[in-house]
């Protein structure tokens, strides 16, 4: 049974998780929150739906529906940590609700991280073509397999591509996967406490230890009894 915490601060809750397990390069997350900023302000719904996840050495914040791509760049991100390192990841699917005064609300699921990247491996759709946006403005739909020689081709023309779009073999079984993955995740999901989380997750942390320690040793009457001697 998972959990979901529904109609919460995102920002606030993802910064906790930073500040908890994030050791080096947190400005990551300075990026994560303007791009979650931009898109609960839009409001387009696929785009709304997100994996984030949280390193000893930075963020990653991913449309989950370019995760679900084959090969694309946020499926390969997304796996590279569980096949490639042994560093200890938080990951969540995010829900964008919208902005709610300055704030951006919705609803997060904690993941198992490693069971949801054999999931994806399992269930990502192959692309097919893909469209690119150059710096001059003009966008070029190629063929997937073609995509870098076409685009090296078109570059001298139109300069570096600025963005680029995927599209799957099947748009239809993209959407399929998506739907069922997300129903599936919200029904065995039971709401959840974000205080009672934060505290287990800083006794779980290294980090939450080590804060909890400093508190102790700073608090009047805790740590090591002071002797006296220096006004001797």
């Amino acid at each position: 049974m998972g959990t979901k915490f529904e109609g919460v601060d995102v920002l606030d809750f993802l910064g906790q998780v930073v500040e908890l397990h994030t050791q080096h390069y947190k400005e990551d997350f300075d990026m994560d929150k303007e791009l979650i900023q931009n898109l609960a302000r839009n409001m387009q719904p696929e785009k709304c739906n997100l994996l984030w996840m949280s390193r000893p050495c930075g963020t990653y914040c991913l449309s989950e529906r370019e995760v679900y791509l084959q090969d694309s760049n946020e499926n390969k991100v997304w796996m590279f940590y569980h096949e490639q390192t042994n560093d200890p990841i938080l990951a969540y699917a995010l829900t964008l609700d919208g902005l709610q005064d300055g704030k951006v609300t919705g609803t997060i699921y904690p993941l198992d991280y490693p069971s949801h990247v054999e999931r994806v491996k399992s269930l990502s759709c192959p692309i097919d073509r893909v469209t690119v946006t150059f710096e001059d403005g003009v966008q070029f739909t190629l063929p997937y397999q073609s995509r870098r020689r076409q685009i090296n081709e078109l570059m001298p023309e139109h300069g570096t591509p600025k963005s680029i779009q995927y599209a799957p073999e099947s748009e239809r079984e993209l959407a399929v996967i998506l739907r069922r993955e997300r129903l599936k995740r919200d029904y065995h999901a039971k709401p959840g406490n974000v205080q009672d989380y934060m505290e287990k997750l800083k006794k779980a942390s290294m980090r939450g230890r080590l804060k909890e320690a400093q508190a102790a040793v700073a608090a009047p009457g805790k740590g090591v009894p002071y002797k006296g001697g220096l006004d001797r």
